[in-house]
């Protein structure tokens, strides 16, 4: 599954919108965040991400850091054991898709304009932080 991981980390690293949290992983899981000079002109936010890959059944978790390392959107992926080059190819096309139809958006959505002004956006997955956050 580390094999599977580093795949995941380098494809989602090409990807236009975002960047990964480090260059390398040591565990089957990783972080990345949209690239600043991406989420100025974008009209969605990982949060969208997450529930348009929800809807396809993926949990690909999307939360704000803890302050005291920065205060941003990550999105984690755990690469658990028996999960597949297969598996792995149809999350990629699904989180390419999301991204297709989240660019095509007229409007900013609810969380765009949240993060925009600042402001909290209401977290829908367990935060590192202990605890489900509202």
């Amino acid at each position: 599954s580390m094999e599977i991981a580093r795949y995941l980390h380098t494809e989602i690293g090409k990807m236009a919108p975002f960047k990964n949290y480090s260059a390398d992983i040591v565990n089957p899981l990783f972080i990345w965040y949209m690239k600043e000079e991406y989420a100025k002109k974008a009209k969605w936010t990982l949060y969208d991400l997450q529930d348009k890959l929800k809807q396809s059944g993926w949990m690909v978790p999307a939360y704000t850091m803890p302050k005291n390392i920065e205060d941003s959107v990550v999105m984690r992926i755990v690469v658990r054991q028996g999960f597949s080059r297969d598996m792995a190819d149809m999350l990629l096309g699904d989180i390419r898709d999301a991204i297709a139809e989240l660019e095509k958006l007229e409007y900013p959505t609810p969380s765009r304009i949240a993060l925009d002004k600042k402001e909290k956006v209401k977290e829908t997955v367990f935060s590192h932080t202990g605890g489900k956050r509202h």
